[in-house]
């Protein structure tokens, strides 16, 4: 008779701890719920004026106040930073950021219209390109397709372009042990379109060309940093090399 008691008991201890618990992560929940759109106000005033958004329609997602990191445990003495205040948003079925500094409000909400403006212009030099790399980071003033040239002249961080060719065999090597690496043939090739989009890649440090045989699917990609995207392949290019898909 004791021992079915204390069962009892114990399953009242249990019920109440777990109770307890769930109650917790709803307040906190809630309470992050309410601190995160505490801070909608300044940026769908930044997004209406920028790109004249319809405020009811946009969706406030998370948000990430100013932080401070300490590196110097990863070998570099001192090195101490702030990341800025970034919301996480979407409007228009995109999930994009916005990022707040001393020079004001900042966003990668075109990252689609500046792909698709790009490559179009990119084809008006050569045809064979089918895509391209953005990651711009974000940005303060709107990018428009006329002055796309601009752009990626100046903003662009890379200039890594995709290039369709009919085969992509003549274009690599495989050693004895056989690793495929690539010949002369792509190193001719890849300097050739280089040399066509000079006047935009000329002082652009990471640059080269992806050949595929594929019409391949671009789309938005994440980084690990907190709402901060890029435009690239929908499939990593290291998954897409594995596969015989890119070289």
């Amino acid at each position: 008779m004791g021992g079915i008691i204390l069962e009892k008991e114990y399953k009242k201890i249990i019920l109440r701890i777990l109770t307890i618990i769930l109650a917790t992560f709803l307040i906190f929940g809630i309470a992050h719920i309410i601190y995160v759109q505490c801070h909608r106000a300044e940026v769908v005033e930044y997004l209406v004026d920028k790109y004249d958004f319809d405020k009811k329609e946009i969706v406030l997602l998370d948000y990430e106040g100013e932080k401070f990191h300490d590196d110097t445990d990863l070998g570099i003495p001192f090195d101490w930073y702030r990341t800025p205040p970034t919301w996480k948003l979407r409007y228009n079925k995109r999930t994009f950021g916005v990022t707040k500094t001393e020079y004001g409000f900042s966003d990668d909400y075109q990252l689609e219209d500046i792909f698709e403006w790009s490559v179009d212009y990119l084809k008006t030099v050569d045809p064979n390109v089918i895509g391209i790399e953005i990651d711009c980071g974000k940005l303060h003033n709107i990018v428009t397709k006329e002055n796309i040239k601009e752009f990626l002249i100046n903003d662009n961080d890379s200039f890594v372009i995709y290039y369709k060719v009919d085969s992509l065999e003549q274009y690599y090597t495989y050693s004895k042990n056989g690793f495929k690496y690539t010949n002369d043939n792509f190193d001719n090739i890849n300097s050739q379109v280089l040399k066509k989009f000079e006047f935009i890649d000329k002082n652009i440090e990471n640059k080269g060309v992806y050949l595929t045989t594929s019409d391949l699917e671009f789309s938005r990609n994440s980084w690990d940093n907190f709402a901060s995207y890029y435009y690239d392949t929908k499939i990593a290019n290291d998954k897409l090399y594995r596969k015989g898909v890119v070289l």
